[in-house]
């Protein structure tokens, strides 16, 4: 698997929720999948899902509090399913103090990290 160059701008923030995702192709045809949400920055968000999502495709994403569009950047096999990258769109972004993941992984101060 070749990795994939980090573009963000902020720290991603390790956590777990479900997250929906549906995206439209081509055809029409509409596809809605459940992905188990990894980490998150207010520029976008890595998740993990059963079938590959389409690079390049605007995905419509809503789960408990939070709903928004983003485009596919990189879609990637993995160990347990594909690892799918999405930025936000539309002026959509994450907003911590408007959704918390289910499970989020408070980061680590500078202090904290030099007493380990």
């Amino acid at each position: 698997m070749k990795p994939h160059k980090d573009r963000r701008q902020n720290q991603r923030e390790m956590c777990s929720d479900f997250v929906h995702i549906a995206w439209m192709d081509q055809h029409n045809n509409r596809f809605s999948y459940l992905g188990l949400l990894e980490d998150v920055t207010p520029e976008g968000l890595c998740l993990n899902l059963d079938v590959p999502a389409p690079v390049g495709h605007t995905v419509h994403l809503h789960t408990r509090g939070f709903d928004g569009e983003a485009e596919v950047r990189y879609c990637q096999r993995g160990d347990y399913g594909y690892q799918v990258g999405v930025e936000f769109t539309n002026d959509c972004s994450w907003d911590r103090a408007k959704w918390r993941p289910k499970h989020l992984l408070e980061p680590v101060s500078q202090e904290e990290r030099a007493s380990f």
